[in-house]
């Protein structure tokens, strides 16, 4: 009997340390900004920044973000931060109906709440997946930033 609760608490450790790399408290924010271009065809989309309390253990590797329909891969800026460009496809036409011009970032179908991101990550090579819950909104930036001169 021992040796069975030996087995199972270990199973457990080992589990629990191996699924939780990037826990939920390390992240310090995780935030998204939608943007436009001031001009038709100058396109729009979202960044999305994560910003970590601490660095990220030793052969662990943040890939990329799925949010609002997209997946798309990270930059890392710094030791703690990490930022992500979605581009949609807002405001990519250059005249009505040219559909042809229109680019996204790629689609993904997992479908979420407006808080809600995946990060995907790899340890030694193995992808894992963790989901995160308290993204928070900035407001829109709407180029060009300049009012206009009539």
């Amino acid at each position: 009997m021992k040796y069975l609760v030996t087995i199972l608490l270990s199973l457990v450790i080992i589990s629990c340390g191996s699924t939780h790399i990037i826990a939920q408290d390390n992240i310090e924010s995780a935030t998204y900004q939608g943007w436009i271009g001031g001009v038709r065809g100058g396109g729009g989309g979202i960044n999305f920044n994560l910003k970590l309390k601490s660095e990220l253990p030793k052969g662990v590797e943040l890939k990329h973000v799925i949010f609002k329909g997209f997946e798309v891969p990270f930059t890392q800026q710094d030791a703690l931060s990490y930022n992500a460009a979605i581009i949609t496809g807002v405001n990519q036409e250059r005249f009505e109906g040219d559909k042809k011009s229109t680019s996204t970032s790629p689609k993904n179908n997992i479908e979420l709440k407006d808080n809600e991101a995946i990060l995907v990550f790899s340890k030694n090579g193995k992808e894992y997946q963790q989901k995160i819950t308290n993204v928070t909104e900035k407001p829109a930036l709407e180029y060009p930033s300049a009012r206009p001169k009539f």
